[in-house]
């Protein structure tokens, strides 16, 4: 507090002394392992009417911890008291220093001294409410004066430890579910397992008799606050002393409203659905918070009894427990006499939305949000040249995938079962015995500009080779081929197009396949039985010693780049899988070496 006079009989000139910080607590978000540091600043101020002698002028920041308790009288040992009190932190700032024996004279005038200092995150925090046990805070300035009593001012400390906003105990519920046989079947939860400190406990029951005549009487709830005292907390669990003890915060009486009768729950039982709500004290010398720091353990508990009326007369008891935490708020203020300052409903109403706010949102509540996959991808594409492979949209992306949206209907009308596929894939073997390879100029000319064949659409209406392409011509801002006009001698990056060539067309559209963001929004169809077994395959005319790939390799030289065919082409050219032409040789080399580098 600010000081206007010291002492008596003039024995002070100090007009204003006092301690002023830039945050009236500091807060820790999270454990003593996981909590970032904070920045404590502030500032001494000095207010002096008339020149005053002075030996120094100094700033303490200490921290106390204690521990103590009495034994009850009925108990052995009744009446006996045992505590234990420590020095665990001292900061000291020297903002005037005399010397030793030395006094110095301040003039009359305003002084100013600021300070500040990073606290380790590891700090215990502040723990008040209990008698003669807690963990404090104490600022202490003094003005040294050599032939008359020191000028003191003393201000308190408090420092909170809060919850991290994706703290799991902001986010999961708790409940105690379970079925008494023949007699009730019950739920009891709360919303989160932590709450705030001034605030009230949510509790959600439902009971549903099993029993026919069964009936609901008293329902008490209660807070248990429990407190583990320990005077050694750094000695092993074998030598601690500690004293446990526990308290009753809050108690709760209900009697459920028969008249009204029986609710349905889950539209399939009936029983009795409600809600209560357990307001917290707004003062810690009542309810203190969740804390295990300095040999200070303290836990709170839910405590439920069920009065269970049986047809026959006699009275059962359902009794269940749930764990709950309770946390400091920031945005609750205490004063320091550990009240909440401002103890009306709406700011407790104001802490929790901003507690709601901070936390993941819960499963249960966004259950029924759109999905993304039903967005609207117009304001999502991706502009520009510059896309990369991996972008559903971008002109230059990877050619073995097909993303048309325009041809949705396209994808869902056709006719894409195993059947269509087999009879596919039985054409395309036809075309590699009868279709006539090109010369092999026409692959690897530096200087001859022609238009490539654009392949019939194998998810189009058509299934034959026929069929127009319903992807390149009439979406061309969507299409995986940038361009029809290429030029060989060009650089041309990888997966932009291919070389002309008859089966190379027809291989490439049956090995396109819609992304993830297409096949998500394609209706699924029965898988049909038409794909051949086993014998079948292997009672084939043409019989494949390698395996076939319907890619084409592609080398990277110095001067160009170069496309060579695949096997099957290079195969095909020959008429067998198991002869090559002579004038195949540098292409074999050249299809092993990829081959090789592949592996």
């Amino acid at each position: 507090m600010a000081l206007s006079f010291f002492g008596a009989g003039g024995a002070s000139h100090a007009k204003y002394f006092d301690i002023r910080l830039d945050e009236d607590y500091i807060v820790f978000r999270g454990g003593e392992e996981e909590a970032a540091s904070a920045h404590l600043s502030g500032k001494l101020l000095l207010c002096l009417s008339e020149p005053l002698s002075i030996k120094h002028i100094r700033l303490h920041l200490t921290g106390i911890s204690r521990v103590c308790w009495h034994l009850p009288s009925t108990t052995a040992g009744g009446g006996r008291k045992s505590w234990r009190e420590k020095v665990f932190y001292e900061k000291t700032w020297r903002f005037r220093e005399a010397g030793k024996s030395k006094t110095e004279v301040l003039p009359a005038g305003n002084y100013e001294y600021p300070f500040d200092i990073v606290l380790e995150g590891s700090m215990p925090e502040s723990v008040e409410g209990l008698t003669d046990t807690y963990v404090t805070y104490r600022f202490k300035a003094e003005i040294g004066r050599k032939y008359m009593k020191d000028i003191i001012v003393r201000r308190p400390l408090r420092i909170i430890r809060t919850l991290e906003a994706s703290a799991l105990e902001l986010a999961h519920a708790m409940s105690v579910e379970n079925v008494w046989p023949n007699k009730i079947e019950y739920s009891i939860s709360t919303p989160t397992k932590a709450v705030v400190f001034g605030t009230s406990i949510r509790v959600d029951f439902k009971l549903i008799p099993l029993l026919k005549g069964l009936r609901i009487g008293q329902i008490v709830s209660q807070l248990i606050e429990s407190h583990d005292l320990t005077l050694n907390p750094e000695d092993p669990d074998s030598i601690r002393n500690t004293y446990k003890s526990t308290r009753t915060i809050l108690n709760d009486e209900h009697e459920v409203d028969e008249e009204s009768g029986l609710d349905v729950i889950d539209e399939m039982a009936e029983g009795y659905q409600f809600t209560r709500y357990l307001d917290l004290p707004k003062t810690l010398a009542r309810c203190l918070q969740d804390t295990d720091t300095r040999g200070i353990k303290i836990r709170h508990k839910l405590k439920f009894r069920v009065q269970l009326l049986n047809p026959d007369g006699h009275v059962s008891e359902l009794r269940a427990t749930l764990p709950v935490s309770i946390f400091i708020s920031p945005n609750l203020a205490i004063d320091e006499n550990n009240n909440l300052i401002d103890q009306t409903p709406q700011s407790a109403q104001r802490a929790i939305s901003d507690i709601a706010q901070q936390a993941p949102p819960l499963y249960g509540e966004h259950q029924f949000d759109q999905l993304y996959s039903e967005l609207d991808p117009s304001g999502y594409r991706t502009p520009g040249p510059g896309s990369g492979p991996g972008t559903p949209f971008g002109a230059l992306s990877r050619n073995i995938s097909v993303e048309n949206l325009a041809s949705m209907n396209a994808l869902t009308n056709t006719d894409i079962s195993a059947s269509a596929l087999h009879s596919r894939l039985s054409s395309l073997r036809a075309n590699l015995h009868n279709h006539p390879s090109p010369p092999e100029h026409e692959h690897h000319s530096d200087t001859e500009t022609r238009r490539l064949g654009v392949p019939p659409d194998y998810f189009g209406p058509s299934s034959g080779g026929s069929g127009s392409n319903s992807h390149s011509p009439a979406s061309p801002e969507l299409s995986r081929r940038p361009s029809d006009e290429v030029i060989d001698h060009d650089p041309i990056h990888s997966g932009m197009a291919t070389p002309y060539h008859p089966q190379y067309a027809e291989v490439e559209t049956l090995s396109r396949v819609p992304s993830y963001s297409t096949a998500v929004r394609t209706s699924v169809r029965p898988c049909d039985s038409g794909l051949p077994d086993y014998q079948a395959v292997i009672a084939e005319d043409v019989v494949s010693s390698t395996p076939q790939s319907p890619q084409q390799a592609y080398i990277r030289s110095r001067g160009s780049n170069t496309y060579l065919p695949s096997l099957d082409s290079l195969q095909t050219r020959t008429g067998f899988l198991g002869s090559r032409a002579p004038h195949h040789d540098d292409d074999d080399r050249r299809l092993r070496l990829v081959q090789a580098r592949a592996r």
